[in-house]
């Protein structure tokens, strides 16, 4: 009995040294370990040492910025991350930090409840605006999020906040401001089975966008004789998108990114990014195509203030804020307006009315998905008269 005990003594003495000594690798591992400043599987920023200081350790921020650091700068970081989804998946678990894991590969971000305060603020600011410019055409185009549109791809059991009603909420507002809203819900709807919304990333495929503008051309002012017919062109076959990384699901699947190009009349365009003094004859930059975030090549991304100029016989002037869902959908616009100025609330610190008079702009559309228009508090700033 006596070596029975001895033996199993010896045992957890083994175990807890290899634990021990495993722990000190790691620990050692750690701090010679350089930094890393982005994660190209997450696609993300990853947190950087925190500088401690008497305030913000007396105030806990410290410890929590330290936490987030150590988690991020863990050795082996994607190698855990991605045994912890796998698990996860075992255990029957189908969502992962906001996102869904859906039928046929589809990855779905959760429908964000509507922030009380951001909304109001906004469509007062909003309403507001129009009021203050009784002469400019405006429209508003809040486009659906897949988890509302595809319902039918949601795993089983899973519940999501109600769109349409925030949808239907804010037409309310901007109709009574006066405001031309812009429904696409039907219209996305009628082509639920096509490649209309990316599996592994938040955004509207190209087909998509073409789909909602084809559903906006009359509101805009664009007559059905007017309109061009565009073809796809597929640029990419390798893209594995923004949820994929998010969540840690179907980072293996690989999706198409196609560019719509009219089939006559191509309208040149002059693409000046203002802040950045860098100007394009492009709006797709194929060097994005070589990131892990190849949905940048559209417009080479987000950006503050973006000019575009282009060789349309019409007169048209229009000013889009927007977040990146407008992205995709701007091309098309191209050959109905003579200039088209992007404004991302997100990025902007200049005077919207300023920008207004010295590009003598004509319409106005608001263009956002839902799920960042609903939980917005940029645009009612921007929007705001000094």
């Amino acid at each position: 009995m006596k070596r029975v005990d001895r033996k199993r003594r010896k045992v957890r003495l083994w175990v807890a040294l290899g634990f021990i000594s495993w722990t000190a690798i790691i620990v050692m591992a750690n701090g010679r370990t350089k930094d890393k400043e982005f994660s190209a599987e997450e696609n993300r920023i990853l947190a950087t040492k925190p500088e401690a200081a008497p305030d913000t350790i007396i105030n806990g921020k410290f410890m929590g910025q330290y936490e987030e650091y150590k988690s991020d700068q863990f050795l082996g970081r994607d190698f855990w991350v991605s045994v912890k989804t796998n698990v996860d998946l075992l255990m029957g678990k189908r969502d992962s930090n906001g996102v869904f894991q859906g039928k046929d590969g589809y990855l779905m971000e959760e429908i964000a409840v509507l922030d009380e305060v951001a909304h109001k603020e906004n469509m007062d600011a909003v309403t507001a605006f129009a009021a203050r410019y009784p002469d400019l055409k405006m429209h508003m185009l809040i486009a659906p999020n897949a988890a509302n549109i595809l319902k039918e791809k949601l795993p089983a059991f899973a519940t999501t906040e109600d769109q349409n009603a925030q949808l239907k909420r804010t037409e309310e507002i901007a109709s009574k401001a006066g405001i031309q809203w812009i429904d696409v819900s039907k219209v996305l709807k009628e082509h639920k089975d096509e490649e209309i919304y990316y599996r592994t990333d938040h955004h509207w495929t190209t087909k998509g966008a073409y789909y909602a503008f084809q559903e906006a051309a009359e509101s805009l002012g664009i007559a059905s004789e007017e309109l061009i017919t565009f073809s796809p062109y597929t640029v990419s076959e390798e893209f594995n998108g923004t949820l994929s990384a998010t969540s840690g699901y179907e980072r293996a699947r690989r999706e198409k990114i196609d560019i719509y190009l009219p089939k006559q009349n191509d309208t040149e365009v002059v693409v000046n990014y203002v802040e950045e003094k860098e100007k394009s004859a492009s709006m797709y930059s194929s060097e994005k195509l070589k990131e892990k975030d190849k949905y940048g090549m559209f417009l080479n991304g987000n950006h503050a203030l973006v000019d575009i100029k282009t060789t349309s016989e019409k007169n048209g002037r229009l000013l889009v804020l927007k977040d990146s869902y407008a992205n995709c959908f701007v091309p098309f616009l191209t050959p109905y307006y003579r200039e088209i100025v992007l404004v991302d609330p997100r990025y902007y610190y200049g005077d919207l009315d300023d920008l207004i008079e010295e590009d003598r702009i004509t319409d106005v559309l608001f263009l956002y998905n839902g799920n960042t228009f609903f939980t917005d508090n940029n645009l009612s700033g921007v929007l705001e008269s000094e």
